[in-house]
C-alpha cells in the first residue's frame, strides 16, 4: 500500500491516536502506514505501554486517594460517635450523682422536733415523699443578713434509705437567726414555728375581709381540729362579730368549749377591728343533741392572756407565744 503520509506527520498523531483523539479517517490512515512501517508501529507500541503503565499509576494513585478519604470519614465518624458517647456518658455521671449523690433541695418534708439547750440546736424532720430520702444540709446566707438551712434529698438506694433526719448545730457559728423550713430559730434561743411566722403574715385589720378571715382560720385547723363550719358576719355596728356555726356534733363539749377559747383569742389578736368571736354547736345528751354556744369578747380574751390581746400580733414570736398560751398550734 502506498503510503500518503509521511513518518512525521504520524509520528505527531501518534499520541492523539493511542489517546483516542483522532478522526475515523485520520485513525484509518495511520494505521494502513503502520502496517508498512515498522518504525512507526515501533514507537506506537511504546507509547501505548507508557500510556497504560501511566493509566495504571493514575489509576492506583486514585484509589490510595479514596482509601485515605474512606479512613479519613471513618475517622472522623469514629471521632463524633466517641464525642457523642462521651457527652452522654459525662450527662449520665452527671446526673446519677445529682440524684444519688450529691442531691437537691427540697422542702417536702416535716420538722418533727426543735429544741435549743445553750447554743446547740437539736433539729429533726421526716420527708413527705418516700421517694426521697435525706442526703446532706447547707446553710445559706439571704438577703436580709440572716441565714437559712437547706435540706438536700437524693433517691433512695442501697447505700441510702433514710428519709428522717437529725442535726445538730452550733448557732453561735450560725451568728444570725436561722431559717428551716418556715420555722425560725432566733439567736437568743427562741424557735419561732412555722405557723407562727405564717399567722403573723396572715394578719389583717378588717373583718368583713372574708378570705383573710378564711385564710387565718386554715392556718389554725379550726376544721380540722373541731369539724366543718359556716361563717357569719357582723359588721354593721360594734362590736364587729365572727360567728362560727359548727355543722358537727361535739364529743365533749368542755374540751370543744376550751378549744374553741383558744381559737377565738387568736382570731381576735389577728382581725384588727374584730371585737367579739361567737359559736355555736351541737353537743350529744342522754336525752337528745342540744345546741350550744360561745362567746369570747376582745375584753374576755385580753383578761384570759393577761395582757392585751393585740399584743399578740405584734410579730411572730409574739404569735408563738399566743399559740403557746392558748394551746391551739396545728400539729
Amino acid at each position: 500500500m502506498k503510503q500518503n503520509i509521511p513518518c512525521e506527520m504520524i509520528r505527531d498523531l501518534l499520541p492523539l491516536y493511542v489517546e483516542g483523539l483522532t478522526s475515523e479517517e485520520s485513525g484509518r490512515q495511520i494505521e494502513a502506514h503502520m502496517e508498512n512501517c515498522e518504525d512507526c508501529r515501533g514507537r506506537y507500541l511504546r507509547m501505548k505501554e507508557d500510556l497504560g503503565r501511566e493509566t495504571d499509576v493514575k489509576r492506583k494513585e486514585n484509589e490510595r486517594e479514596i482509601d485515605y478519604l474512606k479512613k479519613i470519614r471513618k475517622s472522623n465518624l469514629r471521632k463524633v460517635l466517641l464525642g457523642i458517647g462521651s457527652a452522654f456518658a459525662v450527662v449520665l455521671l452527671a446526673l446519677f450523682l445529682k440524684l444519688f449523690v450529691i442531691g437537691y433541695p427540697v422542702d417536702s418534708y416535716l420538722v418533727t422536733y426543735a429544741n435549743v439547750n445553750e447554743h446547740m440546736l437539736a433539729v429533726g424532720g421526716v420527708f413527705y415523699d418516700s421517694a426521697s430520702v435525706y442526703r446532706r444540709y447547707k446553710l445559706v446566707g439571704e438577703d436580709d443578713g440572716n441565714t437559712k438551712m437547706v435540706i438536700y434529698a437524693c433517691l433512695p438506694s442501697v447505700w441510702n434509705r433514710s428519709g428522717v433526719f437529725n442535726l445538730n448545730i452550733d448557732l453561735t457559728e450560725v451568728g444570725t437567726d436561722l431559717s428551716i423550713n418556715g420555722m425560725s430559730v432566733k439567736q437568743d434561743g427562741t424557735i419561732v414555728s412555722r405557723q407562727a411566722n405564717e399567722l403573723f403574715a396572715a394578719k389583717h385589720p378588717y373583718v368583713g375581709d372574708m378570705s383573710a378571715n378564711g385564710r387565718v382560720a386554715q392556718l389554725l385547723g379550726i376544721g380540722r381540729a373541731l369539724g366543718s363550719f359556716k361563717n357569719e358576719l357582723q359588721t354593721s355596728e360594734e362590736p364587729f362579730g365572727w360567728t362560727l356555726n359548727f355543722e358537727n356534733s361535739a364529743a365533749n363539749s368542755a374540751v370543744f368549749e376550751e378549744q374553741m377559747k383558744g381559737y377565738a383569742c387568736v382570731l381576735m389578736a389577728l382581725t384588727g377591728n374584730l371585737g367579739e368571736v361567737n359559736w355555736t354547736y351541737t353537743v350529744e345528751l342522754e336525752d337528745g343533741p342540744q345546741v350550744r354556744q360561745g362567746t369570747m369578747t376582745r375584753e374576755a380574751c385580753s383578761e384570759w392572756a393577761g395582757e392585751p390581746i393585740e399584743t399578740f400580733a405584734e410579730s411572730p414570736e409574739a404569735v408563738q407565744r399566743l399559740l403557746d398560751l392558748t394551746g391551739v398550734t396545728k400539729e
